[in-house]
Protein backbone atom coordinates (compact mmCIF):
# COMPACT_ATOMS: atom_id res chain seq x y z
CA UNK A 1 0.00 0.00 0.00
CA UNK A 2 1.66 3.38 -1.35
CA UNK A 3 1.57 6.66 -0.11
CA UNK A 4 -1.25 7.53 -2.34
CA UNK A 5 -3.81 5.19 -0.84
CA UNK A 6 -2.65 5.88 2.39
CA UNK A 7 -3.52 10.06 1.41
CA UNK A 8 -7.01 9.14 0.11
CA UNK A 9 -7.94 6.71 2.74
CA UNK A 10 -6.51 9.43 5.69
CA UNK A 11 -9.13 12.40 3.77
CA UNK A 12 -11.76 9.99 3.41
CA UNK A 13 -11.81 9.60 7.31
CA UNK A 14 -10.97 13.25 7.68
CA UNK A 15 -14.03 13.94 5.74
CA UNK A 16 -16.24 11.39 8.08
CA UNK A 17 -15.32 13.19 11.06
CA UNK A 18 -13.31 9.77 12.38
CA UNK A 19 -10.78 11.72 14.01
CA UNK A 20 -8.90 8.82 15.79
CA UNK A 21 -8.74 6.92 12.80
CA UNK A 22 -7.72 9.62 10.24
CA UNK A 23 -4.46 10.55 12.69
CA UNK A 24 -3.18 6.70 12.55
CA UNK A 25 -3.67 6.81 9.07
CA UNK A 26 -1.93 10.33 8.63
CA UNK A 27 0.91 8.75 10.33
CA UNK A 28 1.16 5.73 8.10
CA UNK A 29 0.88 8.48 5.24
CA UNK A 30 3.77 10.31 6.55
CA UNK A 31 5.81 7.24 7.26
CA UNK A 32 5.85 6.20 3.77
CA UNK A 33 5.97 9.66 2.44
CA UNK A 34 9.37 9.57 4.02
CA UNK A 35 10.31 6.80 2.05
CA UNK A 36 9.86 8.85 -1.32
CA UNK A 37 12.17 11.61 -1.64
CA UNK A 38 10.64 13.70 -4.18
CA UNK A 39 6.92 13.22 -2.99
CA UNK A 40 7.65 16.88 -1.64
CA UNK A 41 3.69 17.66 -2.01
CA UNK A 42 2.67 14.22 -0.33
CA UNK A 43 4.92 14.82 2.40
CA UNK A 44 3.93 18.42 3.37
CA UNK A 45 -0.23 17.64 2.87
CA UNK A 46 0.93 14.40 4.97
CA UNK A 47 2.51 16.30 7.90
CA UNK A 48 -0.33 19.09 7.89
CA UNK A 49 -3.36 16.51 8.03
CA UNK A 50 -1.36 15.15 10.75
CA UNK A 51 -0.92 18.21 12.69
CA UNK A 52 -4.41 19.19 12.88
CA UNK A 53 -5.03 16.10 14.06
CA UNK A 54 -3.08 16.68 16.96
CA UNK A 55 -4.05 20.09 17.60
CA UNK A 56 -7.73 18.72 17.73
CA UNK A 57 -6.85 17.19 20.83
CA UNK A 58 -4.53 20.02 22.00
CA UNK A 59 -1.00 17.57 21.51
CA UNK A 60 0.55 20.64 20.30
CA UNK A 61 4.11 20.49 21.10
CA UNK A 62 4.00 17.08 19.01
CA UNK A 63 2.17 18.86 16.31
CA UNK A 64 4.97 21.44 16.23
CA UNK A 65 7.64 18.67 16.14
CA UNK A 66 6.28 17.20 13.11
CA UNK A 67 6.25 19.77 11.14
CA UNK A 68 9.43 21.38 11.97
CA UNK A 69 11.20 18.03 11.05
CA UNK A 70 9.21 17.85 7.86
CA UNK A 71 10.18 21.32 7.64
CA UNK A 72 13.58 21.16 7.64
CA UNK A 73 13.39 18.15 5.58
CA UNK A 74 11.86 20.26 2.39
CA UNK A 75 13.94 23.01 2.59
CA UNK A 76 16.63 21.11 2.64
CA UNK A 77 15.68 19.28 -0.68
CA UNK A 78 16.85 19.77 -3.90
CA UNK A 79 15.68 21.31 -6.35
CA UNK A 80 13.07 22.89 -3.16
CA UNK A 81 9.28 22.84 -3.71
CA UNK A 82 8.50 26.47 -2.46
CA UNK A 83 4.88 25.35 -2.33
CA UNK A 84 5.43 22.20 -0.04
CA UNK A 85 7.79 24.67 2.42
CA UNK A 86 5.08 27.43 2.07
CA UNK A 87 2.05 24.48 3.36
CA UNK A 88 4.10 23.37 6.53
CA UNK A 89 5.01 27.22 7.16
CA UNK A 90 1.48 28.12 7.24
CA UNK A 91 0.51 24.96 9.52
CA UNK A 92 2.84 25.81 11.82
CA UNK A 93 1.69 29.57 12.17
CA UNK A 94 -1.83 27.65 12.24
CA UNK A 95 -0.85 25.79 15.80
CA UNK A 96 1.04 29.34 16.65
CA UNK A 97 -2.81 30.72 16.41
CA UNK A 98 -4.47 28.16 18.26
CA UNK A 99 -2.78 28.32 21.69
CA UNK A 100 -1.94 31.95 21.10
CA UNK A 101 1.08 32.87 20.65
CA UNK A 102 0.52 35.45 18.03
CA UNK A 103 3.58 37.08 17.07
CA UNK A 104 4.86 33.71 16.32
CA UNK A 105 2.15 33.21 14.12
CA UNK A 106 2.31 35.89 12.37
CA UNK A 107 6.36 35.21 11.36
CA UNK A 108 5.50 31.84 9.93
CA UNK A 109 2.29 33.04 8.15
CA UNK A 110 3.88 35.67 6.99
CA UNK A 111 6.96 33.89 5.27
CA UNK A 112 4.15 31.38 4.00
CA UNK A 113 2.52 34.04 2.04
CA UNK A 114 5.88 35.37 0.17
CA UNK A 115 6.45 32.12 -0.65
CA UNK A 116 2.77 31.10 -2.06
CA UNK A 117 2.90 34.46 -3.67
CA UNK A 118 5.78 33.41 -6.19
CA UNK A 119 4.10 30.08 -7.16
CA UNK A 120 0.86 29.12 -9.09
CA UNK A 121 -1.18 29.36 -5.95
CA UNK A 122 -1.22 33.11 -5.37
CA UNK A 123 -4.60 33.73 -6.86
CA UNK A 124 -6.20 30.84 -5.39
CA UNK A 125 -8.21 30.17 -2.44
CA UNK A 126 -5.98 28.85 -0.48
CA UNK A 127 -3.95 32.05 -0.81
CA UNK A 128 -7.25 34.23 0.77
CA UNK A 129 -7.33 31.14 3.64
CA UNK A 130 -3.56 32.59 4.31
CA UNK A 131 -4.07 35.79 4.67
CA UNK A 132 -7.23 35.54 6.71
CA UNK A 133 -5.33 33.90 9.40
CA UNK A 134 -2.43 36.31 9.21
CA UNK A 135 -5.04 39.24 9.62
CA UNK A 136 -6.23 37.27 12.77
CA UNK A 137 -2.70 37.26 14.25
CA UNK A 138 -2.91 41.27 13.48
CA UNK A 139 -5.68 41.31 15.49
CA UNK A 140 -4.52 40.16 18.24
CA UNK A 141 -1.58 42.09 18.11
CA UNK A 142 -3.71 45.09 17.79
CA UNK A 143 -2.22 45.75 14.45
CA UNK A 144 -5.95 46.53 13.43
CA UNK A 145 -5.32 48.65 10.33
CA UNK A 146 -2.74 45.95 8.78
CA UNK A 147 -5.56 43.21 9.62
CA UNK A 148 -8.01 44.92 7.58
CA UNK A 149 -6.03 46.16 4.79
CA UNK A 150 -5.48 41.82 5.00
CA UNK A 151 -8.64 41.37 5.28
CA UNK A 152 -9.72 43.13 2.70
CA UNK A 153 -7.45 41.61 -0.01
CA UNK A 154 -8.57 37.83 1.13
CA UNK A 155 -12.42 39.08 0.92
CA UNK A 156 -11.34 40.44 -2.72
CA UNK A 157 -9.43 37.25 -3.94
CA UNK A 158 -12.34 35.02 -2.46
CA UNK A 159 -14.94 37.24 -4.84
CA UNK A 160 -12.76 37.17 -7.64
CA UNK A 161 -12.89 33.30 -7.05
CA UNK A 162 -16.45 32.46 -5.74
CA UNK A 163 -18.08 35.40 -6.92
CA UNK A 164 -20.07 37.89 -4.41
CA UNK A 165 -22.88 36.23 -3.23
CA UNK A 166 -20.94 32.17 -2.67
CA UNK A 167 -21.97 31.28 0.75
CA UNK A 168 -17.67 30.82 0.61
CA UNK A 169 -17.69 34.63 1.31
CA UNK A 170 -19.39 34.61 4.87
CA UNK A 171 -16.50 33.94 7.70
CA UNK A 172 -14.37 36.84 5.63
CA UNK A 173 -17.38 39.19 5.99
CA UNK A 174 -17.71 38.16 9.35
CA UNK A 175 -14.08 38.15 10.12
CA UNK A 176 -14.16 42.13 7.94
CA UNK A 177 -17.69 43.38 9.98
CA UNK A 178 -16.37 41.79 13.40
CA UNK A 179 -13.43 43.97 13.31
CA UNK A 180 -14.78 47.16 12.18
CA UNK A 181 -16.73 46.78 14.77
CA UNK A 182 -14.27 46.50 17.46
CA UNK A 183 -12.36 49.84 15.16
CA UNK A 184 -15.83 51.65 16.24
CA UNK A 185 -17.08 51.67 12.39
CA UNK A 186 -20.77 50.74 13.45
CA UNK A 187 -22.23 51.59 9.97
CA UNK A 188 -20.08 49.64 7.78
CA UNK A 189 -19.90 46.68 10.28
CA UNK A 190 -23.76 46.70 10.13
CA UNK A 191 -23.56 46.39 6.04
CA UNK A 192 -20.89 43.29 6.29
CA UNK A 193 -22.48 41.35 9.23
CA UNK A 194 -26.10 42.00 7.11
CA UNK A 195 -24.06 40.69 4.14
CA UNK A 196 -22.87 37.54 5.61
CA UNK A 197 -26.10 36.81 7.39
CA UNK A 198 -27.93 36.52 4.10
CA UNK A 199 -25.09 34.16 3.03
CA UNK A 200 -25.18 31.79 6.06
CA UNK A 201 -28.60 31.60 5.05
CA UNK A 202 -31.55 30.79 8.38
CA UNK A 203 -29.12 31.19 11.67
CA UNK A 204 -28.31 27.40 13.11
CA UNK A 205 -26.50 25.90 16.00
CA UNK A 206 -25.68 23.56 13.86
CA UNK A 207 -23.44 26.48 11.91
CA UNK A 208 -21.90 28.02 14.81
CA UNK A 209 -20.31 31.25 12.49
CA UNK A 210 -24.26 32.23 12.00
CA UNK A 211 -24.51 32.34 15.57
CA UNK A 212 -21.33 34.45 15.67
CA UNK A 213 -22.61 36.46 13.18
CA UNK A 214 -26.12 37.35 15.16
CA UNK A 215 -24.13 38.35 18.53
CA UNK A 216 -21.74 40.58 16.64
CA UNK A 217 -24.59 42.29 14.54
CA UNK A 218 -26.13 42.70 17.82
CA UNK A 219 -23.24 44.20 19.48
CA UNK A 220 -23.05 46.77 16.87
CA UNK A 221 -26.39 47.65 17.04
CA UNK A 222 -25.76 48.01 20.95
CA UNK A 223 -23.11 50.15 20.09
CA UNK A 224 -25.52 52.51 17.81
CA UNK A 225 -27.86 52.90 20.87
CA UNK A 226 -30.55 50.51 18.25
CA UNK A 227 -31.05 48.77 21.67
CA UNK A 228 -34.09 46.66 20.84
CA UNK A 229 -32.52 45.82 17.73
CA UNK A 230 -29.55 43.72 19.20
CA UNK A 231 -32.20 42.22 22.33
CA UNK A 232 -34.27 40.90 19.06
CA UNK A 233 -31.19 39.64 17.70
CA UNK A 234 -29.72 37.94 20.87
CA UNK A 235 -33.30 36.35 21.51
CA UNK A 236 -33.12 34.99 18.41
CA UNK A 237 -29.73 33.21 19.45
CA UNK A 238 -31.32 31.92 22.68
CA UNK A 239 -34.05 30.47 20.83
CA UNK A 240 -31.95 28.86 19.01
CA UNK A 241 -29.70 27.53 21.65
CA UNK A 242 -33.30 26.34 23.52
CA UNK A 243 -34.39 24.12 20.29
CA UNK A 244 -31.09 21.82 21.12
CA UNK A 245 -31.13 20.48 24.62
CA UNK A 246 -27.14 19.35 24.64
CA UNK A 247 -26.15 22.71 24.30
CA UNK A 248 -23.99 23.83 26.85
CA UNK A 249 -25.71 25.88 29.56
CA UNK A 250 -23.11 28.36 29.79
CA UNK A 251 -23.41 30.31 25.98
CA UNK A 252 -27.12 30.46 27.23
CA UNK A 253 -26.20 31.68 30.68
CA UNK A 254 -24.24 34.57 28.57
CA UNK A 255 -26.92 35.51 26.01
CA UNK A 256 -29.43 36.15 28.91
CA UNK A 257 -26.94 38.81 31.07
CA UNK A 258 -26.28 40.60 27.63
CA UNK A 259 -29.88 40.98 27.01
CA UNK A 260 -30.37 42.07 30.82
CA UNK A 261 -28.07 44.16 30.69
CA UNK A 262 -29.43 45.94 27.34
CA UNK A 263 -33.05 46.10 28.65
CA UNK A 264 -31.45 48.06 31.68
CA UNK A 265 -32.99 45.53 34.55
CA UNK A 266 -29.78 44.89 36.53
CA UNK A 267 -29.98 45.68 40.31
CA UNK A 268 -28.38 48.95 41.45
CA UNK A 269 -25.29 46.95 42.69
CA UNK A 270 -24.46 46.65 38.73
CA UNK A 271 -21.14 46.21 39.46
CA UNK A 272 -20.86 43.26 42.15
CA UNK A 273 -23.91 41.88 40.09
CA UNK A 274 -21.82 42.07 36.94
CA UNK A 275 -19.09 40.25 38.69
CA UNK A 276 -21.25 37.32 39.86
CA UNK A 277 -22.53 36.86 36.53
CA UNK A 278 -19.21 36.42 34.92
CA UNK A 279 -18.23 34.06 37.53
CA UNK A 280 -21.05 32.21 37.47
CA UNK A 281 -20.58 32.05 33.52
CA UNK A 282 -17.16 30.76 33.72
CA UNK A 283 -17.79 28.34 36.13
CA UNK A 284 -20.52 26.60 34.43
CA UNK A 285 -18.41 26.60 30.97
CA UNK A 286 -15.33 25.08 33.04
CA UNK A 287 -17.99 22.36 34.48
CA UNK A 288 -19.19 21.69 30.82
CA UNK A 289 -15.48 20.85 29.26
CA UNK A 290 -14.30 19.03 32.65
CA UNK A 291 -17.19 16.88 31.72
CA UNK A 292 -17.92 16.73 28.00
CA UNK A 293 -15.19 18.70 26.35
CA UNK A 294 -11.88 17.02 27.62
CA UNK A 295 -9.87 17.67 24.19
CA UNK A 296 -10.18 21.46 24.20
CA UNK A 297 -7.14 22.26 26.69
CA UNK A 298 -6.35 25.54 25.71
CA UNK A 299 -9.56 27.03 26.48
CA UNK A 300 -9.67 24.81 29.58
CA UNK A 301 -6.46 26.78 30.47
CA UNK A 302 -7.51 30.33 30.00
CA UNK A 303 -10.97 29.44 31.93
CA UNK A 304 -8.95 28.41 34.69
CA UNK A 305 -6.98 30.97 34.43
CA UNK A 306 -9.86 33.66 34.40
CA UNK A 307 -11.91 31.75 37.53
CA UNK A 308 -8.43 32.45 39.31
CA UNK A 309 -8.03 36.40 38.52
CA UNK A 310 -12.10 36.47 39.63
CA UNK A 311 -11.25 34.69 42.84
CA UNK A 312 -7.91 36.29 43.71
CA UNK A 313 -9.62 39.60 43.26
CA UNK A 314 -11.89 38.33 45.94
CA UNK A 315 -9.21 37.52 48.28
CA UNK A 316 -10.34 33.86 48.23
CA UNK A 317 -6.58 32.52 47.37
CA UNK A 318 -7.67 28.99 49.07
CA UNK A 319 -10.36 28.57 46.19
CA UNK A 320 -8.16 30.16 43.31
CA UNK A 321 -5.43 27.94 44.36
CA UNK A 322 -7.35 24.63 42.77
CA UNK A 323 -7.60 26.51 39.49
CA UNK A 324 -3.92 28.11 38.90
CA UNK A 325 -2.29 24.71 39.74
CA UNK A 326 -5.13 23.50 37.04
CA UNK A 327 -3.58 26.25 35.20
CA UNK A 328 0.30 25.37 35.89
CA UNK A 329 -0.82 21.15 34.63
CA UNK A 330 -2.54 22.09 31.27
CA UNK A 331 0.15 24.99 30.44
CA UNK A 332 3.06 22.12 31.12
CA UNK A 333 1.16 19.69 28.67
CA UNK A 334 0.49 22.32 25.90
CA UNK A 335 3.65 24.54 25.64
CA UNK A 336 6.03 22.21 27.65
CA UNK A 337 8.11 22.69 31.01
CA UNK A 338 10.52 25.61 29.73
CA UNK A 339 8.06 27.17 27.93
CA UNK A 340 7.75 31.17 28.96
CA UNK A 341 4.00 30.65 29.53
CA UNK A 342 5.34 27.98 32.21
CA UNK A 343 7.05 30.75 33.87
CA UNK A 344 3.96 32.64 34.07
CA UNK A 345 2.18 30.13 35.09
CA UNK A 346 4.26 29.63 38.03
CA UNK A 347 4.47 33.17 38.83
CA UNK A 348 0.75 33.50 39.72
CA UNK A 349 1.68 30.14 41.62
CA UNK A 350 3.69 31.92 43.98
CA UNK A 351 1.85 34.94 44.24
CA UNK A 352 -1.53 33.02 45.26
CA UNK A 353 1.19 31.16 47.55
CA UNK A 354 2.44 34.28 49.24
CA UNK A 355 -1.02 35.47 49.98
CA UNK A 356 -1.86 32.78 51.51
CA UNK A 357 1.29 32.55 53.92
CA UNK A 358 2.31 29.42 52.81
CA UNK A 359 5.88 30.48 52.06
CA UNK A 360 7.70 27.20 51.46
CA UNK A 361 5.41 26.19 48.39
CA UNK A 362 5.87 29.89 47.03
CA UNK A 363 9.59 29.11 47.74
CA UNK A 364 9.78 25.67 45.55
CA UNK A 365 8.06 27.25 42.82
CA UNK A 366 10.32 30.25 42.42
CA UNK A 367 13.55 27.85 42.60
CA UNK A 368 11.50 26.05 39.81
CA UNK A 369 11.22 29.19 37.75
CA UNK A 370 14.88 30.45 38.51
CA UNK A 371 15.91 26.66 36.97
CA UNK A 372 14.11 27.12 33.79
CA UNK A 373 13.76 30.70 32.92
CA UNK A 374 17.35 31.11 31.54
CA UNK A 375 16.26 28.57 29.08
CA UNK A 376 12.98 29.58 27.71
CA UNK A 377 13.01 31.34 24.40
CA UNK A 378 10.58 34.56 24.70
CA UNK A 379 11.09 35.25 28.34
CA UNK A 380 11.35 39.06 28.51
CA UNK A 381 12.62 41.95 31.00
CA UNK A 382 9.09 42.09 32.50
CA UNK A 383 9.35 38.44 33.34
CA UNK A 384 12.53 38.57 35.06
CA UNK A 385 11.26 41.83 36.90
CA UNK A 386 8.38 39.36 38.05
CA UNK A 387 10.73 37.06 39.29
CA UNK A 388 12.45 39.32 40.81
CA UNK A 389 9.54 41.49 42.79
CA UNK A 390 7.85 37.52 44.03
CA UNK A 391 11.76 36.43 45.17
CA UNK A 392 11.60 40.04 47.05
CA UNK A 393 8.35 39.35 48.51
CA UNK A 394 9.36 35.63 49.76
CA UNK A 395 12.35 37.17 51.22
CA UNK A 396 10.39 40.04 53.83
CA UNK A 397 7.88 37.60 54.24
CA UNK A 398 10.73 35.22 55.57
CA UNK A 399 12.10 38.28 57.40
CA UNK A 400 15.75 37.91 54.98
CA UNK A 401 15.84 41.87 54.60
CA UNK A 402 19.06 42.02 52.96
CA UNK A 403 18.57 39.41 50.09
CA UNK A 404 14.65 41.69 49.67
CA UNK A 405 16.43 45.00 49.26
CA UNK A 406 19.17 43.55 47.13
CA UNK A 407 16.08 41.97 44.83
CA UNK A 408 14.37 45.05 44.68
CA UNK A 409 17.71 46.77 43.55
CA UNK A 410 17.92 44.00 40.75
CA UNK A 411 14.68 45.26 39.36
CA UNK A 412 15.65 48.73 38.54
CA UNK A 413 17.54 48.17 36.03
CA UNK A 414 14.62 46.45 34.04
CA UNK A 415 11.69 49.55 34.60
CA UNK A 416 13.16 50.64 31.10
CA UNK A 417 11.85 47.77 29.13
CA UNK A 418 8.96 47.35 31.34
CA UNK A 419 5.45 48.66 31.78
CA UNK A 420 4.24 51.65 34.18
CA UNK A 421 1.87 48.61 35.65
CA UNK A 422 5.22 47.02 36.66
CA UNK A 423 6.91 50.04 38.08
CA UNK A 424 3.89 50.39 40.65
CA UNK A 425 4.13 47.35 42.03
CA UNK A 426 7.77 47.94 43.01
CA UNK A 427 6.93 50.89 44.13
CA UNK A 428 4.34 49.09 46.61
CA UNK A 429 7.44 46.63 47.48
CA UNK A 430 9.69 49.18 48.48
CA UNK A 431 7.05 50.90 50.46
CA UNK A 432 6.37 47.61 52.40
CA UNK A 433 10.34 46.71 52.51
CA UNK A 434 10.57 50.33 54.10
CA UNK A 435 8.27 50.00 56.65
CA UNK A 436 9.71 46.90 57.95
CA UNK A 437 13.44 47.93 57.69
CA UNK A 438 12.33 51.09 59.87
CA UNK A 439 10.23 48.58 62.48
CA UNK A 440 13.32 46.61 62.87
CA UNK A 441 15.69 49.83 63.89
CA UNK A 442 17.38 49.79 60.31
CA UNK A 443 17.47 53.30 59.16
CA UNK A 444 20.29 53.35 56.83
CA UNK A 445 18.62 50.88 54.62
CA UNK A 446 14.99 52.54 54.70
CA UNK A 447 16.79 55.53 54.07
CA UNK A 448 18.17 53.84 51.15
CA UNK A 449 14.46 52.44 49.68
CA UNK A 450 13.16 56.20 50.66
CA UNK A 451 15.34 57.61 48.12
CA UNK A 452 15.10 54.96 45.46
CA UNK A 453 11.17 55.65 45.62
CA UNK A 454 11.08 59.00 45.48
CA UNK A 455 13.82 58.88 42.49
CA UNK A 456 10.29 56.26 41.07
CA UNK A 457 7.89 57.95 41.61
CA UNK A 458 6.35 60.73 38.63
CA UNK A 459 7.92 64.26 37.82
CA UNK A 460 10.17 64.36 40.94
CA UNK A 461 7.28 64.07 43.70
CA UNK A 462 8.88 64.21 47.15
CA UNK A 463 7.59 61.76 49.53
CA UNK A 464 6.69 63.30 52.25
CA UNK A 465 8.28 63.28 56.21
CA UNK A 466 5.40 61.75 57.52
CA UNK A 467 4.74 58.21 56.65
CA UNK A 468 1.20 58.34 54.83
CA UNK A 469 0.06 55.48 53.30
CA UNK A 470 -2.40 56.84 51.19
CA UNK A 471 -0.30 60.02 49.92
CA UNK A 472 2.40 57.28 48.15
CA UNK A 473 -1.01 55.11 47.49
CA UNK A 474 -2.33 58.51 45.61
CA UNK A 475 1.45 58.83 44.01
CA UNK A 476 1.63 55.20 42.36
CA UNK A 477 -2.13 55.41 41.01
CA UNK A 478 -0.81 59.04 39.08
CA UNK A 479 1.62 57.15 37.53
CA UNK A 480 -1.25 54.40 36.52
CA UNK A 481 -3.37 57.07 35.18
CA UNK A 482 -0.69 58.83 33.10
CA UNK A 483 -0.35 55.78 31.30
CA UNK A 484 -3.85 54.67 30.87
CA UNK A 485 -3.45 51.86 33.15
CA UNK A 486 -6.10 52.57 35.23
CA UNK A 487 -9.09 55.32 34.32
Amino acid sequence: MGWQQFQQAADEALAQGQFADAERLYRSFLKECRKDETAYSAHAHAAKGLAEMLSKRSAFTEAETVLFETLNTLECASPRDNLAVSTILESIGSVYLLRKEFYRAAIFLSRAAVLRKATSEAKTASMANLIAKLARAEVMLDNLPEAEALMRRALKKKETIFGSEHPALAESLFDLGDLLREMNRYNDAEVLLLRALNLVGEPSIKNPLSISILEALAEAYAQMGQAAAATDLLNKAVSLYGQEKSNPPHALLRLKARIEQLSGSQSADKAKEKADDQLEVLMREFEYMEEFDTHNSLRFRELSQQIADLLEERSKYVDALRFRKQEMDLTERLFGVKHPESVRSLSSLVHNNLMIDDLKEAGAYLQEILDIQDYCFGITPEDRLNTYLLLAELARKSNDLSSAENWIFACVSLLEVSSEKAKHRLLKEIQALEKLLGEHGKSDCAQRLNDLKTSLLPHGTEYPEKKDNHVIDENMDKVMREHGIIP
